[in-house]
């Protein structure tokens, strides 16, 4: 059955960053090899980078945990260059197959010449997912994982976040998971110790191994930077996703695909969004999300009228129309397209 490529992002209008521009053009990258619920079985994915450049410009694509390079020109302006698969065999495969328990070596480096626009996607046949990537001097030091209601219809299929340490040194993180995850109970901070191109990579629990299979849902969860004895807290990257997830405007699960986004740091959120709905599949549901409870929002002028949920976002239902979404304190916002059917 044809199944679509699922989309999830946030449109930011007026937003004044703190102290940094924030641009998805750049020339310094981190992004990890995140799980694709096919890893389990037959391991037919693969990941692929696209890079847009409007001028010459030479890349270079590193793994220094395994010591994997690729290297790239892109040809005369305007151009689109798709790399190799990254490796996911033998000694340099990158994938995050399962919840980390140590920091794995596996973060993947984009550097260019000349400025650029960098995406990854990991796909198996129409099971589908992409980001764009942001440059790392746009990166912060605190984040929250942004997920939905983890339903497919296959097993294996976890939701997912994972950080990377994107600076030089030691840099510890605090996350504290807003549901179970392998490994670590909900509400329980517990930190790690990354050195840069380190990775440490969530889970959450699966709920139900039978149709429709279902997991937990880890948004909410925090994850930061902290001072540490040997320095103050350096920038992170943090993608969050899903192995294989269906978003309905019902309980069934007739598709599903594989998710992934980059996170936008806690300093880049806004206080207004306007929606489009998609064309084609235009059922979208949203997800308005608050750090501090307080947070008043209105949607087209009007209070929510919503229960926050988890005590940090309300969910709007499925609907056709634009929306103007306004905050009187810093908020985020996730778009999902419906699956098929």
């Amino acid at each position: 059955m044809r199944k679509y490529l699922l989309l999830f992002f946030a449109i930011l209008l007026g937003c004044t960053v703190k102290s940094q521009s924030f641009s998805n053009k750049g020339k310094d990258f981190w992004v990890a090899y995140g799980y694709h619920q096919v890893m389990t079985n037959g391991n037919g994915q693969q990941m692929v980078l696209y890079f847009a450049t409007d001028q010459v410009t030479n890349i270079t694509i590193s793994i220094p945990g395994v010591g994997y390079t690729q290297n790239l020109t892109s040809g005369a302006a305007p151009a689109v260059l798709t790399s190799a698969p990254i490796p996911k065999i033998g000694a340099q495969d990158v994938r995050l197959q399962t919840a980390s328990v140590t920091p794995e070596n596996k973060g993947i480096h984009i550097t260019s010449d000349r400025p650029m626009v960098a995406y990854a996607h990991i796909y198996n046949a129409n099971v589908s997912g992409a980001s764009i990537l942001f440059p790392t001097n746009t990166l912060g030091k605190e984040y929250y994982s942004i997920n939905y209601k983890n339903t497919s219809n296959t097993d294996n299929a976890n939701c997912w976040f994972y950080v990377v340490a994107a600076d030089t040194g030691t840099t510890t993180v605090e996350i504290t998971p807003s549901a179970d995850a392998i490994n670590h109970p909900a509400g329980v901070p517990f930190t790690v110790n990354l050195t840069q191109g380190q990775v440490y990579n969530v889970m959450g629990e699966l709920t139900s191994t039978n149709n429709p299979f279902t997991g937990t849902d880890l948004t909410g969860s925090k994850i930061r930077s902290i001072a540490s004895g040997t320095g103050a807290c350096k920038k992170i990257a943090v993608f969050s996703g899903s192995g294989r997830i269906s978003i309905t405007c019902n309980t069934g699960s007739s598709s599903s695909d594989n998710y992934m986004v980059q996170a936008f740091p806690k300093d880049a959120w806004g206080k207004k969004y306007l929606t489009v709905p998609t064309s084609s599949l235009n059922n979208n549901i949203y997800r308005v999300c608050v750090a501090d409870p307080a947070t008043q929002v209105t949607v087209n002028g009007a209070p929510i009228g919503l229960p926050l949920l988890n005590n940090f976002y309300y969910e709007i239902a499925a609907t056709t129309a634009p929306l103007r979404i306004e905050a009187d304190l810093p908020i985020i916002v996730a778009q999902y397209i419906a699956s098929q059917g």
